[in-house]
């Protein structure tokens, strides 16, 4: 699989304050990549960077091979972004979708490359004559990925994209991106904060905090609230009533977020009695993945309603004979943890 990006030295000055900073980022073709960390962790900076609407402050991003100082416009007409709060024109809902042909002179069957955009995300063809102002939050974020699928890009950037917006217009979202993924095998990348969604719809995810790649694919973040015991220790209550104490935690604040390493977890379905502790938690197995490195799986599993990711090696798959389903013993090192 050939690469269709990739970040060299990347970084990013915003008022002279470094706001991005990657060594080295590969992204492949054909792919559903997300991107996930806490607010400010510089997602939407990448993503304008990486929809060359800014160009880095330092370093090269290199798009099928070709340096961001040298892709020519036709080039950047084959990526496009959908904003966390999407602009759209003060005109009608066809007039905003069919835009972006007007743009580039492709106004032949106007009507019914509109009409078949807008059915892609879940609007009749009389939605086209709405206005721009009597749209609901959902409606508006679904005309302004109307408005992108209708080039039929190569690469479709969504920063949030179903952030605010109801349960329906989410869903027909979520929809609509897998419809351009199957119909013109586009390359898409999403910010989101719903892991659960990333983790059912990603070939591969990467997770960002204070500008920089944190970990690929393999590294578990765990999100305030935090409550705190006897000894100020910070404390994840999870929604089933267990709880995972961090231990010399008493100087951190209740809205710190914590990153395990995916090595640092340890799962047992069956035998387990060697490691079970008073610290030990129950699991469900989710899911389970192949992984580069032919000899490992990807492990993903709930504690409560929160998602984690392990690597497990093939011998001790076929020993634990893990299935999704499946309920299991969690050790989860408190030691090797990092504070990001």
């Amino acid at each position: 699989m050939r690469h269709l990006y990739e970040l060299q030295n990347i970084v990013q000055y915003y008022e002279n304050k470094k706001v991005l900073s990657i060594d080295n980022l590969k992204l492949n073709d054909n792919q559903i990549i997300g991107f996930f960390g806490p607010n400010g962790s510089g997602k939407s900076t990448l993503f304008s960077l990486l929809s060359f609407i800014d160009k880095p402050s330092s370093g090269n991003i290199f798009f099928n091979g070709i340096a961001n100082n040298k892709i020519d416009l036709e080039t950047k007409k084959d990526i496009v972004m959908v904003p966390q709060n999407p602009y759209l024109l003060k005109r009608t809902v066809f007039e905003n979708v069919a835009y972006g042909l007007r743009l580039r002179n492709q106004t032949d069957n106007l009507e019914k490359k509109v009409n078949e955009a807008l059915s892609i995300v879940g609007l009749e063809n009389s939605f086209s004559t709405r206005k721009w102002s009597q749209l609901s939050g959902g409606e508006a974020q679904r005309v302004a990925l109307a408005a992108r699928l209708i080039l039929k890009p190569k690469v479709l950037i969504l920063d949030e994209p179903t952030s605010g917006v109801d349960t329906n217009s989410a869903q027909l979202i979520k929809e609509a991106i897998l419809s351009a993924k199957q119909k013109w095998h586009t390359t898409i990348l999403i910010s989101s904060h719903d892991n659960y969604w990333l983790n059912n719809i990603c070939d591969k995810k990467i997770a960002l905090f204070q500008g920089s790649v944190v970990e690929s694919g393999s590294v578990n973040l765990l999100f305030s609230p935090w409550e705190k015991d006897g000894k100020s220790n910070l404390v994840k209550v999870f929604s089933d009533g267990q709880k995972l104490i961090i231990k010399n935690s008493f100087d951190k604040k209740r809205d710190s977020v914590l990153m395990i390493n995916s090595d640092y977890i340890q799962i047992c379905r069956t035998d387990c009695e060697h490691i079970i502790t008073e610290e030990t938690l129950n699991g469900v197995v989710n899911s389970i993945h192949q992984q580069e490195n032919e000899d490992l799986l990807l492990i993903e599993f709930f504690i409560g309603t929160i998602l984690f990711n392990c690597k497990i090696s093939r011998k001790d798959m076929k020993k634990q004979r893990l299935l999704p389903g499946d309920k299991i013993y969690v050790n989860i090192s408190t030691e090797d943890i990092r504070w990001i």
